[in-house]
């Protein structure tokens, strides 16, 4: 061969073969996690320094070798490894890492690696909410979460829910904002809970700042789900029935026993126990209370493209309560999606809600029904009977009756949504707007028919002319949050999160109502044609709005030093020019000793981040209006000498003009951790926060011209506590798994300061109170006598020191009196000697969660308790000491000359030495230990064996299963209660189904509605 020709073919080869080599391909692709894109992963070809980042739709482009490896890593997230191979387009679903502590939180305008947090944020996924079987979804947080306490009053199918981060922190309002997908709103008592993906709850001032004046009470923001980006559509189905069924009865007296309860009260008033027994014998517990259905039905579709994803869902759910006339019904529906138009992502989320229920609001006035009544009598004008026999000496009205006379009917409507637009300005710089909007409206209508029962107490037991009351409202809100986030890396160490941003927020309210009587028949239910038989109208319009600007600087250095840093000022309608504007800072750090070198993370501990932080946030609980005098449209005048008057206007009430924000100051410490290979996460909080200027309604002298109480900033609160969550897993790649979480919290509040102490609302008709706020107290305190057993006899009232300057009192008593101790000891028993008898705030509250997984089997099951907190249990001043109504069987053993081995005081109408008044007979422990829920559930796909079938599982769920309590009422968990106070009626003719402010009337028993143990059985499924 020619040497000539074959040097050029050697070097031609030898280029074409090194060509060949470094052969490249433009890969693209987009990055996700359980929530969506993922911005800023980085990805690298693996072995050398070629690489690049996610933008915030999560796409990516990369140019590398054809046979490269490209490496996908992101803090809080397992790194993947995929090789190229020639693929031209390669997505990547990123997993959480769950050997680091990185969980990704979301917080106010946007998410953070947990790893980053500095402020107490606490976290509950769906799983969690699942459980519970509700139709009020806040109640699903009872107990799951440190520091927080959800209370509610009895069970009602759909009763609201009192929440409280970290403890009462307001006279006013102490509930937290709830943030949905983005939308601020006052509940969510309209949510469907299967749709939640997670919840976060925001509980000091560094991690609520963001939210300003809204967030003194701390912030829960609830994200719901999306769907998922490159998903075929997949169908879950979710049916669940079951039935409520009543876990305790109250011992109560049955006919022939109240008849001697009757006669022997006589006795002891010095008349004659004459009264006849009239043979009739009704149980109207047995009556009143019966097993109540449940039907939960829903499914949802969710799915997506590459620039797109979706979700929809649909539900129903429908209660009937344990009481007759009770039931809930709840229809949602819900679309939410995302879109990517190359730098714009659009995320929306629209959400339609309606609950109709009936309330039965007779319950919980007063005591039971007498039992010796018939339980229907059709010869009377309704078909039931009242006492109606002056010899019994007593009245009272039947609540059996009431509750199927009487139509309550509600109707709560909700449309909530959220439209949020992004754009990529540059690398790094994303500008965003959210829009969002609530529109609730509400109707109760609430018919009385003609009855008669008894010409006894006839104001309550018979209705001449029927009467009809309807209440119309609504409430229209919208806010909009322009944002600017800036994220910069520098130097692979110095990490920037930069947000800039204002908010605008209006909120519109209307109400209408109007109450007619004397309708031509009982089948008139609409006013509207009857305008001439209305009586009263009342109604309003309240509009308030509230402008914001707000900074955020997250900073870390190599992820191991942590800095935030945010301030927010507002600008409220609600208090006059001068006093609306209100700034609120607050800063924190955390430092990740873990990272350190000289940290040994092969050891008991694997991470370790201490944080601290402190803040300042604010509080407008007031109305609409609080800081403008009311102008009176009924002070008519005379004129002339003939005394003619004329309609005329007048002040009515007093404002303080310089009403302004409250204000919350809170120190923060935490430490979270990993331990035993990462399978143990710990954290601990400790919080100290001061409420100042706290709003409070204070007394004026009628000298004034008016004895309304005045708003002033007058009042301060503290609360610090200690919070400490655990979850344990267990997996090691076997048959079976397991979790265990822990939480624990203790809470200490105190009124700090007050211009004057503060009674809590009555709770009967002559006005007897038991709660009170005085500095240096538990807020809500009981207050009263405290007591120390009875007198056996005569000997004992002449001998007793406490009354040795007290001849007046000790001329009252009688054997069978409470012996009251006499606190001051000055030798006499007046009001001097009562005291603090009990505090409605639990010294500390838990949670335990158990799941377990064995092969095709599921376990999981939650218990919560309450330790240290007392009920004032008016049931029992009802059941005992009220004049009308049947009895508790506690009377059985009262003090009669005949039982004088018995520490309880005799009956009396008169009670001359006033036993009935409060004391410590009403306080009782509160404290209980509870198995919330109960769930054990099977795989069937293979059963099933169906290819369009993904996954079956049915399972079997039940809730307050038993509960470990001291407590004498029906359940110990009573929250605020304040229904049915004796028989005064609404300004519009029907008693309110909730009269006073929850933070007053905390741990008041008024014969709150039982709670039921309910059992359920469902069948999930997935195609």
């Amino acid at each position: 061969m020619n040497l000539k020709l074959l040097k050029p073919l050697l070097l031609l080869c030898a280029i074409l073969c090194t060509l060949n080599g470094w052969s490249q391909t433009t890969v693209t692709g987009n990055v996700t996690e359980a929530l969506g894109p993922l911005p800023g992963v980085n990805i690298l070809e693996n072995g050398t320094t070629n690489g690049t980042t996610t933008d915030f739709d999560g796409n990516y482009t990369i140019t590398v070798a054809d046979d490269a490896t490209l490496v996908f890593s992101y803090t809080g997230f397992t790194s993947k490894e995929i090789s190229v191979n020639g693929q031209t387009t390669i997505n990547v679903t990123m997993e959480t890492d769950a050997a680091a502590l990185d969980e990704v939180v979301i917080v106010g305008f946007g998410s953070q690696s947990k790893r980053d947090v500095t402020g107490a944020i606490s976290q509950i996924k769906s799983e969690d909410i699942a459980q519970v079987v509700t139709a009020n979804p806040t109640a699903a947080l009872q107990g799951k979460l440190a520091g927080v306490q959800v209370e509610t009053a009895g069970g009602a199918p759909g009763s609201p829910a009192n929440v409280f981060v970290r403890g009462v922190s307001s006279l006013t309002n102490s509930f937290p904002l709830y943030v949905v997908d983005g939308t601020i709103t006052d509940n969510i008592n309209y949510l469907n809970p299967k749709d939640i993906v997670n919840l976060q709850v925001l509980k000091d001032a560094t991690s609520a700042a963001i939210y300003g004046s809204r967030a003194a009470n701390g912030v829960i923001i609830v994200t719901t789900n999306r769907g998922k980006t490159n998903s075929d559509p997949v169908v879950n189905v979710d049916i669940r029935n079951g039935w409520n069924t009543q876990a305790r009865e109250l011992d109560l007296l049955n006919g022939p026993e109240y008849i001697q309860f009757l006669n022997q009260r006589r006795i002891n008033d010095g008349l004659e126990g004459n009264i006849t027994d009239p043979g009739i014998n009704t149980d109207f517990q047995d009556l009143t209370i019966n097993s109540g259905a449940i039907q939960d039905f829903g499914f949802n579709v969710a799915g997506g493209g590459d620039n797109s994803r979706y979700f929809f869902s649909a539900n129903y759910y429908d209660e009937k309560g344990l009481l007759i006339s009770e039931e809930f019904n709840r229809k949602n529906a819900r679309l939410n999606s995302q879109f990517n138009l190359g730098k714009i992502r659009i995320d929306e989320s629209f959400s339609f809600s309606e609950n109709r229920f009936t309330r039965n609001n007779a319950y919980g006035n007063q005591g039971g029904t007498v039992p010796i009544i018939r339980p229907f009598a059709p010869e009377n004008e309704g078909g039931f009977e009242a006492i109606n026999d002056p010899v019994f000496g007593i009245g009272g009205t039947n609540k059996f009756a009431n509750a199927q006379l009487i139509d309550d009917d509600n109707t709560e409507r909700n449309f909530i949504g959220n439209i949020n637009f992004s754009y990529e300005i540059v690398e790094g710089l994303t500008a965003k707007v959210n829009f969002g909007t609530e529109y609730t409206s509400f109707y109760r209508n609430t018919f009385q028919p003609t009855f008669f029962q008894s010409n006894i107490d006839p104001q309550v037991n018979a209705n001449p002319l029927n009467d009809l009351t309807e209440v119309r409202g609504e409430r229209y809100a919208t806010n909009v949050e322009p944002t600017l986030n800036y994220k910069k890396t520098v130097n692979d160490v110095h990490n920037f999160d930069i947000l800039l941003g204002g908010a605008r927020q209006d909120i519109t309210s209307n109400t209408f109502a109007a109450y007619a009587e004397g309708l031509p028949s009982n089948n008139i239910t609409n006013i509207a044609q009857f305008a001439d038989n209305v009586v009263n109208t009342g109604g309003g319009r309240f509009d308030n709005k509230l402008f914001s600007v707000f900074g955020r600087l997250n900073y870390n250095y190599k992820q191991k030093y942590l800095f935030t840093a945010i301030v927010r000022r507002d600008r409220t309608s609600l208090f006059a020019d001068g006093f609306n504007t209100g700034t609120f800072p607050s800063f924190s750090a955390g430092w990740v000793v873990s990272d350190e070198d000289f940290f040994n993370q092969d050891g008991l501990i694997n991470n370790l981040k201490v944080r601290a932080g402190y803040g300042e946030l604010g509080s407008q609980n007031v109305p609409p209006f609080s800081n403008q005098s009311v102008v009176g449209s009924t002070s008519p005048i005379t004129v002339g000498n003939a005394g003619g008057q004329i309609p005329g206007f007048a002040i009515t009430s007093i404002v303080d003009p310089t009403l302004s924000f409250e204000t919350s100051r809170t120190f923060n410490f935490g430490v979270d951790a990993r331990l035993l290979d990462n399978n143990l996460r710990l954290s601990l909080d400790y919080f100290n926060r001061d409420n100042d200027d706290v709003i409070q309604a204070v007394a004026i002298p009628d000298s004034n011209g008016s004895a309304t109480p005045v708003f002033q900033n007058a009042s301060s609160i503290n609360n610090k506590g200690f919070e400490f969550e655990a979850l344990y897993n267990y997996d090691k790649g076997g048959d079976f798994t397991f979790d265990v979480g822990f939480n624990l919290a203790a809470i200490r509040n105190e009124l700090t300061s007050s211009p004057n102490p503060i009674v809590g609302p009555s709770y009967n008709e002559e006005g007897l109170r038991a709660n009170r706020f005085e500095v240096g107290q538990p807020l809500g305190f009981f207050f009263g006598f405290k007591t120390d057993g009875i007198y056996n006899d005569q000997a004992e009232i002449d001998n007793d020191p406490f009354l040795a300057n007290d001849p007046a009192r000790r001329a009252l008593l009688q054997p069978g009196d409470f012996r009251r101790i006499d606190i001051n000891r000055d030798g006499m028993i007046n009001d001097e000697d009562q005291t603090a008898l009990g505090n409605p705030t639990p010294d500390f509250t838990y949670g335990i969660n158990l799941s377990a997984n064995y092969k095709k089997w599921d376990f999981s099951a939650f218990f919560n308790g309450v330790q240290g907190n007392e009920i004032y249990n008016v049931t029992k001043f009802f059941g005992y000491f009220f004049l009308d109504d049947n009895k508790l069987g506690i009377v059985r053993d009262a003090y009669t000359p005949q039982n004088t081995n018995t520490n309880l005081p005799r009956v009396s109408i008169a009670d001359p030495a006033g036993n009935q008044l409060p004391s410590d007979f009403f306080v009782e422990d509160g404290s209980f230990f509870r198995l919330r829920t109960l769930e054990i559930g099977y795989d069937l796909t293979d059963i099933v064996g169906k290819e369009w079938v993904s996954n079956v599982r049915a399972f079997a769920n039940v809730q307050n299963l038993f509960t470990i309590t001291g407590y004498s009422g029906y359940d110990p968990e009573v929250g605020s209660n304040n229904n049915g106070l004796g028989s005064n009626q609404g300004f519009f003719g029907f008693n309110p189904t909730n009269t006073a402010n929850s933070v007053f009337d905390r741990g008041l028993d008024v014969r709150a509605q039982p709670r039921p143990r309910t059992f359920i059985f469902g069948l999930q499924m997935t195609f």
